[in-house]
């Protein structure tokens, strides 16, 4: 037992020899279910238009999807190919300040000890240089 595809007989079931169409068949064929009735076949051509409808728009969808598939592809190399021009430029970047940093900072730690010993210099000789003032003690 099989069932009707067509749009004239949808979804009816019929016994028939496999090799019905074909010369060597033996010509066996019978419905088992009762003719469509006329509104069944206006819904079977809805039906089929809609099935059209959806196979177009699932073969859309499928381009899409296989466009969008190397477009990741792509994408995924950019960002493998700019993650590593990233990281080289980095380690350049990290070379630099330690060349750069490590004479300026020590010329920077100089030039603020020096600054503060002036300070502190200057700071002793002002206290020292204040006229004494000459207190009164009773006995």
């Amino acid at each position: 037992m099989r069932t009707s595809l067509t749009v004239k007989n949808p979804g009816r079931r019929f016994l028939g020899c496999m090799n019905y169409k074909e010369k060597n068949g033996c010509n066996f064929f019978v419905w088992i279910d009762p003719e469509t009735c006329p509104r069944g076949l206006e819904y079977a051509k809805i039906m089929q238009a809609k099935k059209e409808e959806l196979e177009k728009g699932r073969q859309m969808v499928e381009e899409e999807n296989d466009a969008l598939v190397v477009k990741l592809a792509d994408l995924t190399e950019m960002n493998v190919n700019l993650t590593t021009t990233i990281e080289a430029v980095n380690a350049q970047i990290g070379a630099r300040k330690t060349r750069e940093i490590g004479p300026s900072y020590c010329r920077n730690i100089i030039v603020v000890v020096v600054i503060v010993f002036v300070i502190g210099v200057l700071m002793s000789s002002v206290n020292h240089n204040y006229p004494k003032k000459n207190y009164l003690y009773l006995p």
